[in-house]
């Protein structure tokens, strides 16, 4: 079982579940920490893309090629 690895932080909800849909597209598994503390919370520490330790490269790879990373 890979271990989950933090690869990017959104301020806004919504740009992570757009990051989360264009991974998953790409056939890679998607996990948001804090989603449900940043929008009900409020809370300014954000939402987390995490994927499997072993897909880390191609995701970040893929989200610098989508417009997803800064």
């Amino acid at each position: 079982m890979s271990k989950w690895i933090e690869i990017e932080v959104f301020v806004f909800p919504q740009d992570a579940y757009m990051a989360k849909s264009y991974l998953e597209s790409e056939g890679i598994e998607v996990f948001l920490q804090d989603e449900v503390s940043s929008r009900v919370l409020n809370i300014n520490g954000g939402v987390k893309l995490m994927v499997p330790e072993d897909r880390i490269h191609q995701a970040i790879e893929l989200l610098e090629k989508g417009g997803f990373k800064r």
